[in-house]
């Protein structure tokens, strides 16, 4: 099959790992190029490597990318954030028409729901079936982060969603609950598949503990809970801090964001202001370092604030942290919850407090070291059999192959 992976992100910024798939499905013998904008999350500039026109030729293990200009990422700024969103939308409708050719399907991942207007801009002139990636919940999820509160601006996400949904040929969520969503907004269950996010398992990975690694870091002889990924208004983290404040009396624990986000500078002021010496801030890693980082922690941490669009999702760095065969302390109820209590990971606790999170840690500093093992053998063993990069690819593929059979 001809395929083209609409996404507005991509390789080399960190988050949406549609480049891994695209390299997968060319591995089956598909014919892939992704669509995409030159790289700048999470920063508000572009990358320094990246010098900016209208389009430009890029390659990631041999799949065709092709690079549209658009507004810089927008931070805190729900405006610069519309233009990051509107201006590549616009520049895959105008530009992205030119060279696009004849293809099978058209992959789209969204966020934002913009890239599903682009995508059915691209429709209209080439005739080809759209499957939505949908990883967040338009408009819940803008209200879940605060930063948008605008009831006009809420209603016209609302709008973009009931106008893309229809178009779609098929249509992937990462969990039940998200079907459960849409089928209530009137999106035919036989038009939803779930397909759980992916790790790459040559990545994320159990590694050694390194002993210079540690005290490089400043992670050797403590207890510690490790945050890795996006420091932003969704993962409330806020409540880790809170929570930091409540285990002060057990000198050795010591909670490690591995990251950054618009939420750095605010949290670390924070706890400045409080005085508190038990929590570290890493910064941001390449991916292929966070295995080796994860081995020297003891837990590794999901957290997001509380709200009930959380609750029907998976956090995707659940699949990485348990690739990487630790136990995990999972923040966040609904289906992220089950899935540990399911596979055995790991301890679970509500979100967005700090005196059940305080609590759970303390049950995991009681908590022996061989239990603590099992529960991220057991983490490693359920990622293998579910959330390999080649198992979920082979279901996209399937859904691309039914797609496509379909139309004929």
């Amino acid at each position: 099959m001809k395929i083209i992976m609409l996404t507005q992100w991509c390789y080399p910024e960190p988050g949406p790992r549609v480049h891994e798939l695209a390299a997968a499905l060319l591995k089956k013998g598909h014919k892939v190029t992704i669509i995409t904008g030159f790289p700048t999350v999470p920063y508000t500039h572009f990358y320094k490597e990246y010098r900016l026109s209208l389009w430009r030729w890029d390659k990631y293990e041999n799949v065709d990318i092709l690079r549209l200009l658009h507004f810089p990422h927008g931070g805190k700024s729900p405006i610069k954030r519309i233009l990051h969103y509107a201006s590549f939308m616009i520049s895959v409708i105008i530009i992205g028409n030119i060279f696009v050719k004849k293809a099978d399907c058209m992959y789209v991942f969204l966020p934002p729901p913009t890239t599903g207007i682009a995508a059915w801009g691209l429709k209209l002139f080439h005739n080809i079936p759209l499957v939505y990636d949908i990883q967040d919940i338009w408009p819940e999820a803008v209200m879940a982060s605060g930063m948008v509160k605008s009831k006009s601006f809420i209603n016209l996400l609302a709008g973009i969603e009931n106008f893309i949904y229809p178009k779609a040929a098929g249509i992937s969520v990462p969990s039940s609950g998200y079907k459960k969503n849409l089928i209530k907004k009137g999106v035919p269950s036989e038009k939803i598949a779930v397909i759980p996010n992916w790790a790459d398992e040559n990545i994320y990975k159990p590694a050694a503990y390194n002993d210079k690694l540690a005290e490089r870091l400043g992670m050797k002889n403590k207890f510690n809970i490790l945050f890795a990924g996006n420091l932003g208004l969704a993962q409330g983290l806020e409540t880790i801090i809170l929570s930091a404040e409540l285990l002060v009396d057990l000198n050795d624990i010591q909670f490690v964001f591995a990251g950054d986000g618009v939420e750095e500078e605010r949290l670390k002021s924070l706890c400045k202001i409080k005085g508190l010496g038990n929590v570290l801030f890493l910064g941001r890693f390449p991916a292929k370092d966070i295995s080796d980082i994860c081995a020297i922690a003891d837990v590794l941490l999901v957290h997001l604030k509380r709200d009930p669009l959380f609750n029907l999702t998976v956090p995707s760095k659940t699949i990485s942290y348990m690739a990487c065969g630790k136990p995990i302390l999972m923040a966040v109820e609904g289906d992220a919850s089950d899935l540990i209590l399911s596979s055995a990971a790991g301890i679970v606790c509500p979100s967005d407090n700090s005196k059940e999170l305080s609590s759970a840690v303390r049950k995991f500093k009681n908590t022996s070291k061989a239990e603590r093992e099992l529960m991220g053998k057991s983490a490693r063993e359920y990622f293998l059999k579910n959330f390999t990069l080649d198992i979920v690819s082979s279901k996209f593929e399937q859904l691309f192959i039914n797609i496509v059979k379909n139309k004929e």
